[in-house]
């Protein structure tokens, strides 16, 4: 019996390394998600408040917004949806970044 739970013991302490060992850095994390991440420009067909994103999180989706009434330059809560409503080059960018630090986060957190 003693055996056993030491053979069982010992399997989850190697199992539990080698999960350590490939764990990403953060940087390794950043690195793959810049890198994966593929940006599309998406017509918008519906209000924005019904827009659904395609549900792809290797994809960035940039959507332009031509009435006032469709909300502000932002980012969807998951970062995967940037919805632009006469944005500068500077707002553009920091919308950009704010998706990728969302983007970032949640792989970070297993969601």
């Amino acid at each position: 019996m003693l055996t056993r739970y030491l053979a069982q013991l010992i399997c989850v302490t190697l199992v539990g390394k080698s999960v350590i060992a490939f764990a990403e850095t953060t940087d390794e994390l950043r690195n793959r998600i810049l890198t994966q991440t593929k940006v599309a420009v998406t017509e918008l067909t519906v209000p924005a408040g019904e827009y659904k994103g395609d549900g792809d999180p290797t994809t960035l989706e940039i959507v332009f917004l031509t009435k006032k009434s469709d909300g502000p330059s932002r980012v969807s809560d998951d970062g995967e949806v940037i919805f632009l409503y006469k944005a500068s080059d500077k707002v553009q960018q920091q919308l950009i970044s704010r998706a990728f630090e969302i983007r970032i986060a949640r792989a970070a957190g297993g969601t």
